[in-house]
């Protein structure tokens, strides 16, 4: 019976490890995405700020 709640403890101790390295692995990958889109985030905003026309007076 004791050998028996080993091998359930182990089970259980590699399933919570395995999740737990999934869990950092997820937020190393959102914090990655997260910088990406505030990157194009401010490439977007160069891109749409209006530009002066040729020969007409800047507002």
């Amino acid at each position: 019976m004791d050998g028996q709640l080993g091998y359930l403890f182990a089970g259980f101790a590699v399933f919570w490890a395995g999740l737990f390295v999934y869990l950092l692995l997820l937020q190393a990958r959102i914090r990655s995405l997260t910088r990406e889109v505030d990157r194009l985030e401010g490439r977007l905003a160069d891109t749409d700020a209006p530009t002066p026309q040729r020969g007409s007076p800047p507002r």
